[in-house]
């Protein structure tokens, strides 16, 4: 059976290393909650001046895509989070990734909260995907620093223009239409405050997320896909 969790309350249910893991992961994610919501906001403005025409039309929702990762690659350049920076190649079908030199995070845009990108053909994003268990870990603790390889999902309502980030922690692959394989996933709150005092709750049924089919996704499977951002 899959361990896998929702947001609500975590901290009194699982056992205290696994806690651990989560702790280690929400510390390390704290510095990133203003600067990607202001950051994709502000995207999102820039190109709705920068090509008003092409604004709410579904036929160019994969140019908006392509064109707000664009703009945030730009702005992330600009600042300075905390410990993290961009990593990948964004002129690789605009990836965008960053890590803070334990943690890496790959940004990738959906169409609905509930759709995570499946891995696809690609090796290197099938090994990316295959995260070590938290539960594994908590029985075999390893030595060393960190190394889990997360997932941002991140879209913007088509309504407000506000961002949403799912944050997810794949464990392994899986092909279009089944469910996602993954042992953490929870929206990332506006600020880091929120997320400090943001509770789990675990499900014995696991997370059920859906995954689309790859018509379903805008520009098929390279514009939501694991090697774009």
């Amino acid at each position: 059976m899959r361990h896998c969790f929702h947001v609500k309350n975590l901290a009194d249910n699982i056992p205290s290393m696994f806690n651990e893991d989560v702790e280690r992961i929400r510390e390390a994610l704290g510095p990133l909650c203003e600067p990607l919501h202001d950051v994709f906001t502000w995207a999102d403005q820039q190109r709705k001046k920068a090509l008003p025409e092409l604004d709410g039309l579904p036929e160019y929702r994969w140019h908006a895509t392509h064109t707000i990762r664009a703009f945030a690659h730009l702005r992330l350049r600009q600042i300075k989070i905390d410990s993290w920076n961009l990593a990948g190649n964004h002129s690789r079908n605009g990836e965008l990734w960053l890590t803070d030199g334990d943690y890496r995070a790959r940004l990738l845009h959906t169409i609905r909260d509930a759709d995570v990108p499946a891995a696809g053909s690609n090796a290197a994003r099938q090994a990316y995907y295959r995260n070590v268990p938290l539960f594994t870990l908590a029985q075999q603790r390893l030595t060393g620093p960190p190394d889990d390889r997360l997932l941002f999902v991140w879209r913007i309502d088509l309504k407000t223009g506000v961002p949403a980030f799912r944050v997810v922690r794949p464990i392994g692959n899986w092909k279009w239409g089944d469910h996602a394989e993954t042992d953490i996933d929870f929206i990332l709150p506006e600020t880091a405050e929120d997320l400090a005092v943001l509770e789990f709750e675990p499900s014995d049924e696991g997370m059920e997320l859906d995954i689309p089919n790859e018509d379903q996704l805008e520009g098929g499977i390279e514009d939501a896909g694991g090697s774009a951002g």
